[in-house]
């Protein structure tokens, strides 16, 4: 018995009820996007941690063996070996030493006590790079939130749209029984029934189409989701648009107007640090020697301390052209800021139209959706007295399901719009009204 209900659960899977606002929480958690965005956010941290390791001391170990007899060679290594002696002196040993190894031992220590702003820029750029990261991550986090919204109201819509032309020909069967009824008592002809038939067949084709949309919705709903296309779920948020309209919200708080200010940002570090490497570096090196004659025996050790200061006098103007570029990406990151800022006010703009044209449409297909359906109540009263034809009130039945179908598209049309108009403003969140 157990087996059978295994069987019979993996053939018809549970389903499980999701609002709009546990269809983000999912898409967010599971959509690989977001995922690689906060892996590129890491990377960007990293960057910080690597401009900051620059002002740290450098220390190096190098272990090196060399071996020969020209005289130079042999003479200094017997010194740092700590190992010359009087007999060395000796014009022959001089001129033809015999062959001398050396291991080599060295440990250096370089400290950058001051480079005018190098590590600075260098820092300010990887701190600049972390905040554009994270404005990526942002600006994927409303394109999926406002994707999957936009599937998940897609899929009410296409229920409902199924369910409405369900109706329609429930109501369309009434029809034909009472032409069916009439053709009885000789008030209706075979015509009248057969022009029904016929109508009865459109709307079984067209909740045959409505099917077919209502699945395909579902199944983007899920790859939205990140789940599996056949995964079934029972959308418990209305198709409904009650909400106040918001206004006013800024445009600075959408991921792109930022990025584009931090572009500026990132090309005057860049410049700085052109103009950086115009200036001189200052700092210090240590450097810790130990040399043997064998790898542990017949050595000395040894030491030197300098101060270093280092200035690049000529580069071909490869700085000064590094900086005139850096420029330049400001200007023109300052102009995109500007133009971005406007685009995104525009799309506000046109949410809000929208908002507003939605809610209108709405008012106007409630009120057709009365008068079709009084309109549908009168003709069956006169088409049952003989008194108007069965082809007026299949028009009726048929200007009822299209004014319920433009009245779902209204609300659709709505809800959409207030996401948008959030996703816009780069304040919606998976904890925002909109998607409650």
């Amino acid at each position: 018995m157990q087996k059978y209900l295994i069987a019979v659960l993996s053939i018809f899977p549970l389903s499980a009820d999701l609002t709009l606002a546990d269809a983000a929480r999912l898409a967010l958690e599971n959509n690989p996007s977001i995922t690689a965005a906060r892996q590129m956010e890491s990377a960007a941290a990293t960057r910080i941690r690597q401009a900051d390791a620059a002002r740290l001391p450098k220390i190096q170990w190098q272990e090196s063996i060399q071996g020969g007899n020209n005289p130079v060679y042999v003479f200094s290594s017997l010194l740092t070996q700590r190992q010359f002696s009087q007999a060395n002196f000796a014009v022959p040993a001089l001129i033809r030493p015999d062959p001398l190894q050396n291991f080599q031992s060295q440990i250096g220590i370089e400290q950058s006590v001051y480079d005018f702003g190098r590590a600075n820029a260098r820092r300010r750029e990887a701190k600049t790079g972390q905040s554009m990261a994270a404005e990526e991550r942002r600006r994927r986090e409303l394109e999926i939130l406002a994707n999957t919204a936009r599937a998940y109201y897609g899929t009410l819509l296409a229920d409902a749209g199924r369910a409405a032309a369900e109706q329609a020909m429930q109501s369309v069967e009434a029809t034909r029984d009472r032409a069916i009824a009439l053709r009885k008592a000789q008030m209706a002809t075979d015509a009248d029934v057969l022009a029904v038939e016929v109508h009865l067949a459109t709307a079984r084709e067209e909740i045959i189409r409505r099917a077919q949309q209502a699945e395909v919705a579902r199944a983007a709903l899920n790859h939205a989701l990140g789940q599996p296309l056949d995964a079934v779920h029972t959308l418990t948020t209305p198709l409904i648009a009650h909400l106040p309209l918001e206004t006013g919200v800024p445009a600075a708080q959408r991921p792109e107007v930022r990025m584009a200010a931090l572009q500026e940002e990132l090309a005057k570090a860049r410049g700085e640090q052109a103009s950086a490497m115009l200036r001189p570096e200052i700092g210090l090196r240590l450097q810790l020697e130990a040399d043997r004659q064998n790898i542990v025996t017949k050595g000395g050790a040894n030491w030197i301390a300098m101060g270093t200061f280092r200035w690049n006098l000529f580069d071909g103007g490869m700085a000064r052209h590094m900086r005139a570029e850096a420029g330049h990406a400001a200007a023109a990151a300052a102009s995109e800021t500007r133009s971005t800022a406007s685009a995104v006010q525009l799309q506000i703009r046109q949410a809000d139209s929208a908002i507003r044209a939605a809610a209108a449409r709405e008012a106007v297909t409630n009120a057709a959706i009365s008068q079709a359906r009084e309109t549908i109540r009168i003709l069956r009263n006169r088409y049952g007295a003989g008194l108007a034809n069965v082809t007026e009130v299949l028009r009726a039945e048929a200007a009822l399901l299209e004014a319920e179908t433009r009245r779902l598209a209204a609300l659709h049309d709505q809800r959409i719009a207030r996401i948008e108009r959030e996703a816009a403003a780069g304040t919606l969140t998976g904890d925002s009204n909109v998607l409650r």
